[in-house]
């Protein structure tokens, strides 16, 4: 095969700053790899590829399924293959969800905006069902593919500042240990990444400096090692000594809080009964 034909492509939602960014100029400094970033802002996404010879830019906001999915065909049309996707787009909540401003009771209250579930939920949705075709329609027909879905330390504990935002990132767990049952029997690695504080332009500087010390912070370079170690489906052994194999990164969901990850178990299943249920169903 040519090198050309041996090289691999990856897609990065969100990949024009942030965690997305980092993790696609590391993927293209390795020889093998090409990495596609899809962004909404235009302007942002061309910044963010210049000088850089290995990462290209597709205007696509994840949740307008048209465009996203006119990205993945036009990607992997130029490029006969999908070897890598980052569902890694996300937003913040814009409206208290417990709160009708403005609001009496003479009139129903206003529509929330739910934008955030719009690009958390939808957004993983579609990132996830485009992936996975296009996964398939790849030489290698998924195996060794790798999908990583970007939650949150909002996935795993209850958060009161940003409730609609820390429900959206709960659904990233379930919805990521739940298809990689499936996508396991075409060998597709399913794995999610739940970062804890990592300062990026996601919220605002005075938001930063309000609920979080300098010291909760995650490095940007912790951010990549883990999403690359998940990427390659390489053997972990977290910050507590706990090791999954190469051959079960299937379901994972890693959590980064400061300078330490880790490998969060599933939930214990209740009784027998609840487990019968659910394995049963699988």
């Amino acid at each position: 095969m040519s090198k050309a034909a041996d090289t691999k492509i990856a897609v990065i939602t969100g990949g024009t700053s942030g965690i997305g960014y980092a993790v696609a100029v590391a993927l293209s400094q390795r020889p093998d790899w090409q990495v596609y970033i899809l962004g909404s802002n235009e302007e942002r996404g061309r910044k963010a590829v210049e000088g850089q010879s290995n990462i290209y830019f597709h205007k696509a906001n994840v949740s307008q399924y048209q465009e996203l999915a006119l990205a993945f065909h036009e990607i992997h049309g130029k490029n006969g293959r999908l070897d890598f996707v980052f569902a890694n787009a996300g937003a913040t909540e814009s409206c208290n969800i417990l709160q009708a401003e403005g609001a009496d009771a003479n009139t129903p209250p206003p529509e929330p905006d739910l934008t955030v579930v719009d690009v958390n939920v939808k957004g993983v949705l579609y990132t996830s069902y485009l992936a996975t075709h296009y996964f398939r329609l790849s030489p290698h027909k998924g195996k060794d593919a790798s999908l990583v879905i970007t939650g949150s330390c909002g996935s795993l504990y209850p958060f009161k500042v940003s409730p609609t935002y820390c429900g959206t990132k709960h659904n990233v767990v379930g919805f990521t240990r739940s298809i990689a049952l499936r996508c396991k029997e075409e060998g597709i690695r399913v794995n999610a990444l739940c970062p804890g504080i990592v300062r990026t332009g996601f919220v605002s500087d005075e938001f930063w400096d309000t609920y979080f010390k300098p010291e909760q912070f995650c490095p940007m370079e912790l951010m990549v090692k883990v999403t690359l170690l998940l990427v390659d489906g390489s053997e972990i052994v977290d910050s507590n000594g706990t090791k999954v194999s190469a051959g079960e990164m299937y379901g994972q969901t890693l959590e980064t809080s400061g300078s330490n990850f880790y490998l969060r178990e599933h939930l214990e299943f209740c009784d027998d009964t609840a487990k019968d249920v659910m394995v049963g169903a699988n």
